[in-house]
């Protein structure tokens, strides 16, 4: 048997016509919740390659940052490192000044040593002018002595001769 469709009667009418409209409203409430969910699927999918892109960067800093981090451990052993200069700075510095304070008191030593040796040269610079002065007298005396020495040689002649000294030896 073959349905047929058969045109409603009067009072199915009515009826009808509202299934339509219920099924023409579900289908536009189905269309448009079709809509929004592909529209809402295309702000996913554009928020998704959004967030890749911004992961993309993240992993780029994240690179960065082990590098910053291998940095660190380094500049972690350099400040190590200088804080133990630092130290060994310091103590050579306390050094220094145990140093510093023996040099000078040895300056002091040197400089009263020197007003010592100052004073020495002015008196053998005196000594020098009285030696000069005494060789100059030595040398007149030898002169003298040297004009002399006839008359001594005479005298010691005459002397030799004499009846006084004869017996004196």
């Amino acid at each position: 048997m073959v349905a047929t469709a058969e045109r409603p009667a009067g009072r199915d009418r009515p009826l009808v016509f509202t299934g339509i409209a219920v099924a023409v409203a579900v289908f536009a409430a189905a269309t448009a919740a079709t809509v929004d969910a592909v529209s809402h699927l295309h702000i996913m999918t554009d928020q998704l390659g959004n967030v890749g892109t911004k992961l993309g960067a993240l992993d780029d800093m994240s690179r960065k940052l082990d590098r910053l981090s291998a940095m660190q451990y380094r500049l972690d052993r350099v400040d190590g490192r200088l804080v133990s200069v630092q130290a060994a700075l310091a103590r050579t510095n306390g050094k220094l000044d145990l140093t510093n304070g023996k040099l000078t008191a040895t300056n002091r030593r040197l400089d009263g040593a020197l007003g010592r040796l100052r004073a020495t040269q002015a008196r053998l610079g005196d000594m020098d002018r009285q030696l000069r002065g005494m060789s100059s007298d030595m040398r007149g005396l030898d002169r003298d002595l040297r004009s002399m020495r006839g008359d001594i040689h005479t005298m010691a002649h005459k002397i030799g001769g004499s009846f006084l000294f004869r017996g004196v030896k």
